[in-house]
């Protein structure tokens, strides 16, 4: 996810950014699966004010608003600096996050080698005189 400041908000800037970035993750043999910045995303109030260079100023501004991009892609985990390297000197970029997200490893087959295991019971009467048998027993 990146943030993307106001002044750079117009079509052409946005999709300009989402192109180097996405250029720059297929550059390191990674793949983009899904770009969003559409509702809820895109245009949105900042938590808090983050002051930030705008591109040719001299002085900071406080930035209120942003444009926020949600992108999923797979890389490597040693390219992922090259990526954050990228997002870090893009200047419209106000703020970033790259977090990993983990597979949860599919069990197929461990339930068929339990099922040879596990005895079936033929009939409740059967249950019903083994219960009868032990009381029995045990009375005496």
């Amino acid at each position: 996810m990146f943030i993307i400041s106001p002044l750079h908000t117009d079509d052409d800037s946005i999709a300009a950014l989402i192109n180097r970035i996405q250029q720059s993750i297929e550059a390191e043999s990674g793949e983009v699966t899904s770009v969003n910045y559409n509702a809820p995303w895109g245009r949105r109030r900042l938590a808090y004010p983050i002051r930030a260079y705008a591109g040719g100023e001299a002085s900071r501004r406080n930035f209120t608003e942003g444009f926020y991009v949600l992108m999923h892609f797979t890389l490597h985990a040693s390219k992922v600096t090259q990526v954050e390297r990228t997002i870090k000197l893009t200047d419209p970029i106000l703020r970033y996050l790259l977090t990993t997200i983990e597979q949860k490893a599919a069990f197929t087959g461990a339930l068929d080698e339990t099922q040879d295991d596990v005895e079936v019971a033929g009939d409740i009467d059967d249950i019903e005189e083994d219960d009868e048998e032990m009381v029995e027993e045990d009375a005496d």
